[in-house]
Parts: C-alpha cells; sequence; structure tokens
C-alpha cells in the first residue's frame, strides 16, 4: 500500500490540514506559509516560504559526520518553514548566485567555530539523537541518517555527542546504533528493510554514498531528513546488493516515485530503478533542497513561438546533453547559461532540463524560463520524469543489454507520471535514453497527449535504434549523432548531409552535443553561421517548431 498524501505531516495538525486540504481540492502549487504539502499526484514535497532571513551554516568547514548532523538539522527546521541554508562557497555558479536570484536573504553564517551555537539555537525543533559509530562500516550513516529521520532527531557519533554535553546542549538519545554489529553493506541495508523501512516515506529513496574523499554527506539529504526517507548505498553491479536494492524499490509505488542521488555507476543504478519503472533525478551535488522547494510552485508556460513556413530546406535541430541532473541545473548549466547570454539568441538551441524541478526548485525552472530568448528551447531529459532507461544499448558491469522495463503497467504508470510533469512544467520535447521498443513508444503516444517529438539515442550506430510514428502522431526521432563532442564530428557530419539534400522536399536531422565537450554554444553559433552562408538551404529550428515541420510534412 503506497503512503497517503498525508504521511509527512504526521507530526503536527496544521499541515495535516494542509495536505487534506490539497488533497480534496486538488494541487494548487500555490506557496505555503507553514509545513509541507504532498498531495497524491504530486511527486515531490512543497515546503513553505523561506523565512525573511536564513541562518547558515558553511558545510565545507565540517568533518563529513558533522555534515550530517547539520543537514538533518536543516531538514528537520525546514520542515516547518526553510530557515536554514547550506553554504558552499567552492559552487562553480557562485556561492552567492541562487540567494541573489531567488531575493533570499542570509543573516549570521556558522563555519566549524561556532556550529554547536546555530544547533543550540534550533534544538527545540528536533525530539533528540541518534547515536553511531561510522569507524567500522560507513554505512552506519545511512542507518543513522534514515532512522534520525524517522524520530525527528539528529545523528550524531560518540564524539560530536560528547561535544554538545560540553557545549551544554542537553539532548536525549532516542536511539543508540553502536551497539549494532552489522559488519557491511548487505547487513546494514537488510536491517534497515527490516525494521525501519515500513515506516520510511516510500515515495521516494535517497542513493547517497556515505564514504570516501567523494562520499556524499549533505547533498539532498535535508530533503530524506524531513521526510523520513530512506538513505542506502547498494553497488547495483554486484548480483546481491543489486538484489537488496530491488526489495526497496518493488515496495516503492510506480508511477509516484522517485530516486534522488545518485549510483556507484550509471547504467547499473539507472536500469535497476528502471524495471520498476522508477526514473532517478541526479542530485549528488544539489544543495538546499528544503529550501528551494519552498515557496510559490506556479511557474508560468510560455506560448510557443509561432511555427515558420514549411519548405524544402534541410531544417536541423541541435540538443545540449544532461539536464536531467539537478545538480547539473544548479551549478554548471547555471554558468553556462550565463556566460552564453550574448549569443544564445544567435540560433535556435535545445537545453534539457527536469520536469521535477517545478517540484524540488521552482525558482531555478522560473529563472531558465525568464531568461530564456525566442531561440532558447527547454526540453525534457531522459527519459521523461526522472531519467530511465527503457532499453539500454550499451555494456556496462551491472546494466543487462535490451529491453530493460518490459512491464507495460509500470510503463504506462511512468508515461501518466511524465504527462502530469510535462504539462506543469511546459516541456513538450522528451529526450529518451537509449530507445524505446513499440510498447513503450505506444505508451508515450497514449498518455503524454502534449508532447510534440521525442528523441531516440543512436550509440554506435545501433541498427535496433531506428525512427518511426506513434499513431501518425508522435515522432520518435533517432538522432544523427547523439553525444556529439567535436566540432570536427558535427560539421563533417552535417556537410555530409548538406550534400545528400536536393532542395525538392524539406529534410530533417538532429543533434545531441555533450555540454562538456567542443560544441559549445558560442562555437555551434560559429560553426552555424558559416554553414548557413555556403548552405542556404540549411535552417536551424527550435525542437518544437521541429516536430511540428515535421508534422506538416507528413501531412503535405
Amino acid at each position: 500500500m503506497s503512503r497517503s498524501s498525508i504521511t509527512i505531516c504526521r507530526w503536527s495538525l496544521l499541515p495535516l490540514l494542509v495536505c487534506l486540504c490539497f488533497t480534496l481540492a486538488g494541487p494548487l502549487w500555490a506557496e505555503s506559509n507553514e509545513g509541507i504539502t504532498w498531495p497524491e499526484g504530486q511527486l515531490l514535497p512543497h515546503f513553505a516560504k523561506p523565512a525573511e532571513e536564513l541562518h547558515a551554516i558553511a558545510v565545507q568547514s565540517l568533518t563529513p559526520d558533522e555534515q550530517l548532523t547539520f543537514v538533518a538539522l536543516a531538514g528537520q527546521v525546514n520542515r516547518t518553514r526553510p530557515r536554514i541554508w547550506l553554504v558552499q562557497r567552492r559552487s562553480e555558479e557562485g556561492w552567492k548566485t541562487w540567494l541573489e536570484t531567488c531575493g533570499w536573504k542570509l543573516g549570521k553564517t556558522f563555519n566549524y567555530r561556532d556550529k554547536f551555537d546555530l544547533l543550540a539555537l534550533y534544538s527545540g525543533e528536533v525530539e533528540g539523537l541518534v547515536l553511531y559509530d561510522p569507524s567500522e562500516n560507513a554505512h552506519l550513516r545511512n542507518l543513522a541518517a534514515t532512522v534520525a529521520g524517522l524520530r525527528r532527531a539528529l545523528p550524531v557519533t560518540p564524539g560530536t555527542l560528547e561535544r554538545l554535553r560540553e557545549q551544554g546542549i542537553d539532548l536525549p538519545v532516542v536511539e543508540d546504533l553502536t551497539k549494532l554489529e552489522l559488519s557491511n553493506a548487505i547487513e546494514v541495508y537488510e536491517h534497515l528493510h527490516e525494521h525501519y523501512w515500513p515506516e520510511c516515506e516510500q515515495r521516494f529513496l535517497l542513493s547517497a554514498r556515505p564514504e570516501g574523499r567523494g562520499g556524499d554527506y549533505h547533498h539532498a539529504r535535508d530533503l530524506a531528513a524531513a521526510c523520513g526517507a530512506a538513505a542506502v548505498w547498494l553497488d547495483c553491479r554486484q548480483p546481491d546488493e543489486r538484489k537488496l536494492m530491488k526489495k526497496f524499490l518493488a515496495d516503492m509505488p510506480t508511477g509516484d516515485a522517485v530516486v534522488l542521488g545518485w549510483y556507484t555507476t550509471e547504467r547499473s543504478g539507472v536500469t535497476t530503478a528502471t524495471k520498476y519503472g522508477i526514473g532517478t533525478m541526479p542530485a549528488d551535488h544539489f544543495m538546499n533542497a528544503t529550501v528551494f522547494a519552498g515557496g510559490d510552485h506556479n511557474v508560468p508556460v510560455p506560448e510557443l513561438p509561432p511555427t515558420p513556413e514549411l519548405e524544402n530546406k534541410l531544417y536541423v535541430s541541435m540538443f545540449y546533453s544532461d539536464g536531467d541532473n539537478i545538480q547539473y541545473v544548479q551549478h554548471a548549466m547555471r554558468r553556462i547559461w550565463d556566460r552564453t547570454q550574448s549569443v544564445r539568441g544567435r540560433m535556435p538551441l535545445n537545453w534539457t532540463i527536469s520536469p521535477g524541478l517545478v517540484d524540488i526548485a521552482p525558482d531555478m525552472l522560473r529563472y531558465y524560463r525568464n531568461t530564456a530568448t525566442e531561440n532558447d528551447c527547454l526540453v525534457c531529459g531522459p527519459s521523461g520524469m526522472g531519467y530511465l532507461m527503457p532499453v539500454n544499448t550499451l555494456t556496462e558491469r551491472g546494466a543487462p543489454l535490451g529491453t530493460i522495463l518490459t512491464s507495460e503497467p509500470r510503463m504506462n504508470a511512468y508515461a501518466k507520471l511524465t504527462s502530469r510533469y510535462l504539462e506543469r512544467s511546459g516541456l513538450r520535447v522528451v529526450t529518451i535514453w537509449d530507445n524505446a521498443t513499440e510498447m513503450q513508444r505506444r505508451a508515450y503516444e497514449q498518455h503524454c497527449p502534449t508532447l510534440l517529438g521525442v528523441t531516440v539515442q543512436n550509440f554506435r550506430d545501433n541498427p535496433f535504434v531506428q525512427s518511426s510514428v506513434e499513431n501518425d502522431r508522435l515522432k520518435f526521432e533517432r538522432l544523427a549523432i547523439c553525444y556529439c563532442g567535436s566540432q570536427r564530428e558535427f560539421r563533417r557530419s552535417l556537410t555530409r548531409q548538406l550534400e545528400r539534400h536536393d532542395g525538392n522536399e524539406p529534410k530533417f536531422v538532429s543533434y545531441q552535443a555533450n555540454i562538456w565537450g567542443e560544441l559549445q554554444p558560442e562555437e555551434l553559433v560559429k560553426i552555424a553561421d558559416e554553414l548557413k552562408q555556403e548552405h542556404p538551404q540549411l535552417e536551424f529550428v527550435r525542437a518544437d517548431h521541429y516536430f511540428q515541420l515535421q508534422s506538416a510534412a507528413r501531412a503535405k
């Protein structure tokens, strides 16, 4: 049985009433003044409007276990009203950038010297402490974080507990995990699944690495703490760990669930979740979810610009990759987007983005909408609401080749979820990684009525990846190059397409550029300008226009 729309609000009457109102009246997406709203059909929770002034904690000054403690504090405090901000001064977009964009003001910023003053300030908003010792098994961090979220408590090590007592912070230990004899990941997460998972919020699962230099000690963990969601880290390349991950996924409600975070490897993790019709929102570097998920969730959807008249040209549509990664949207995309402000409007470009931003970060989506030129088209990253891999075409350990999502009911549930979020976010084109079967294509066509077109990935010239038109309406387009990394490769391919075009009818070709490679917007604009001077029949168009023009061509 899936969690009800009022589960997350079980601790106080006011949020309970708010959620009941949303359930009865339907999702209004307006901002709330207090508590969390999470009705059925809404993938992730909405938080209240952030406070006029936010306290901040510099996470880069904390140890990994201190980060775990203070991100849990942020989650517990922000669940009533967002008041704590996590500062990472090395954020590539600039640590103040989103604060200034959203109009959020910082008050005092605490660091390693006075961090316990912040905890003392809000100690009355938590129920106690969960004691753990990660010295022998780092996965106990995830267990402690999960239990603390359920108990409205903070996970602490014995060392941190001692420091708290020295500071006069006398919170009770509500659960002591230090006596557990759990020696590896399997034992920890089997224990979690048996003893705590039934209590957890199962509409999302956090997959977060709890160890090593690249460990994830604070990204998106505030959201899990606020909601009572589980945190796990299972290596899906290993059969026994993959089997346990499947136990968690099998309990989650298809069509109303998502995994946040990341995996040991991309395809082993994504395909494991895909089998259950559950997408992944890559969030292993996403910060301050409980603040960004607060406030006004109405994101106006702009009208489509007029579609150009169909001519006997070679129409080209250019996509940029990686927008399904919400940490990319928060960090690298913001840097690239702002840097290319002077060139973005000079040619049509399609930027993949996550429709889930309407829940977890509406201000981010609103920013990209408000600053887009008429030539910037936002499209949905793979493969809808959350990174799904319906068909895998590349070999990777732990990721089976071929069709991953074989269940038609699960595919339909995912397509219906995708449709809701396409409509709310105003996205009209989806990119799929890697391919889609006939059944899967039918699901998109039947359940996503606002969808104008879909691209599929042509990795390594795989002959099984083909274009098609579903029900004489929805075009599935095989990209000419699906992850183009060099200017030479792109120019050579497009030149061949131009040489084959006789000008007697319209032709269409699409590409996806690797956002991390040479084909940055500045370079694409130069190449486009040069080729258009040499070939007047060449026309670059937005993705929505691209598929509308193809529809018009088919109707001729």
